[in-house]
């Protein structure tokens, strides 16, 4: 149930940030995306991947599960953890590698980092340990 709520909660906060909050940010890099076209084409491979992640996700806050302090406590700390880990190398080797702006990587990193403490707190309400 929990890695059901992740994944429909990242798919609508990663469609926001990209269609609203970031669009203009995108379009700054636009030699950089494929043609509209050919990322719709592919798109089945993101969601199946998101979909994958967010087991995995799950499955290690329940491997990493403390229970000794409130869940939405524990799924803050979790998710932070984990948005640090995920977040910081993405944008940071993008931003090292690729021709994208500080900006960006910067917007990455912060949208990257409220959706993995959001995630992580939707985790903590809804897993009880048996």
């Amino acid at each position: 149930m929990a890695s059901l709520a992740v994944f429909v909660f990242v798919m609508a906060i990663e469609a926001l940030y990209s269609n609203y909050c970031l669009k203009g940010v995108y379009a700054e890099h636009a030699n950089l995306w494929r043609p509209m076209g050919d990322m719709m084409a592919r798109m089945p491979y993101y969601w199946v991947s998101a979909f994958i992640v967010s087991f995995i996700f799950t499955y290690i806050y329940i491997k990493g599960y403390e229970g000794k302090s409130s869940r939405m406590g524990e799924g803050f700390r979790f998710g932070l953890l984990f948005g640090l880990f995920v977040n910081l190398t993405m944008s940071t080797i993008t931003y090292a590698t690729m021709p994208i702006s500080v900006k960006l990587a910067v917007y990455w990193f912060l949208t990257g980092m409220v959706e993995y403490i959001l995630a992580g707190i939707i985790v903590g309400l809804i897993y009880k340990k048996a």
